[in-house]
């Protein structure tokens, strides 16, 4: 990934510190800075969490592409943001359940006091394509940003399951700014001072991002009949219905060492894809849902 490409996709009010960085040093007295950027996960009871519908939920994988990652002076990030006074234009795949710190690089910019952030993870939206860029983090997780894997029980069923969900630039959101962003709500500041080495940890909890997840409606037994669904699953098995409601194919799901799921078939485990109720409830979790935590500290 060319970083000059990336940090010139920004909008104009997102001024690129490259050139910026020189000029307010000259013009208002700030100074060349850096911070130490740190990622983790959530430290995770061993026990199972509730999630929609009473579901006792395990993870097993929970890995986050993250990245780049702005800090700006204004209290609110996107279009507001007149300024970017810290930036990181990396990537780095964090493991959303190791609570251990990894430093993954160092935002680098100028002093000044910092109220909001925003990042992408892994695609970053561009202000001169449609299609984001893909960074290395991204590229890693199969051009995805979240990829999950667990279990979900629901009595005694349980429903292994995998996901690889994509967060990017969509027609509804600005274009060249970044995805995730700060709400003039949420508190956030720090003031960067060059006689001070700060460092700065960045903190996922992956449970929420599978909470509102219906695992419940994949348990759903239908009945073939005109102008119904094309495939259904009665107990283990799995039913092709024809346009008049006739049975076309049956299949005994335990047999191959599967299960019936809704919409879905026999399946060793269910994925969710583009366009699923878990997909999107994956991604509305992770873009709108409960945030990182941002914690400051200073270094001797």
């Amino acid at each position: 990934m060319n970083h000059a490409t990336l940090g010139a996709r920004r909008s104009l009010a997102l001024v690129s510190l490259v050139t910026l960085a020189p000029l307010v040093a000259c013009d208002t007295g700030q100074e060349p800075t850096s911070a130490a950027l740190r990622v983790a996960g959530a430290e995770l009871p061993d026990a199972p969490f509730e999630g929609k519908g009473g579901a006792m939920i395990t993870l097993n994988a929970a890995e986050l592409a993250f990245g780049p990652l702005y800090l700006c002076a204004g209290a609110q990030a996107g279009e507001l943001c007149e300024t970017a006074r810290l930036e990181w234009l990396d990537s780095a795949v964090i493991d959303a359940l190791d609570p251990e710190p990894v430093e993954v690089g160092a935002l680098t910019g100028v002093t000044g006091v910092v109220r909001s952030w925003m990042f992408d993870l892994g695609l970053a939206s561009t202000l001169t394509q449609q299609e984001p860029l893909i960074l290395d983090a991204a590229e890693a997780l199969g051009d995805s940003s979240v990829r999950l894997a667990g279990q979900a029980q629901l009595g005694e069923r349980a429903i292994p399951f995998i996901a690889n969900v994509a967060i990017r630039q969509e027609e509804e959101t600005e274009q060249g700014v970044s995805v995730i962003r700060k709400s003039a709500s949420e508190a956030f500041e720090h003031e960067l001072r060059a006689d001070v080495e700060s460092a700065l940890l960045i903190r996922f909890d992956p449970r929420p991002w599978v909470l509102q997840i219906d695992f419940s409606a994949l348990l759903v037994e239908e009945t073939c009949a005109a102008d119904g669904p094309p495939l259904v699953c009665a107990g283990a098995l799995e039913r092709v219905c024809g346009p008049d409601g006739q049975v076309v194919m049956e299949r005994d799901c335990e047999a191959d060492g599967a299960r019936c799921y809704r919409g879905i078939g026999c399946a060793a485990r269910v994925e969710f894809t583009a366009g699923s109720q878990g997909y999107k409830a994956i991604r509305d979790q992770v873009v709108s849902g409960p945030r990182p935590s941002f914690t400051w500290s200073e270094e001797s």
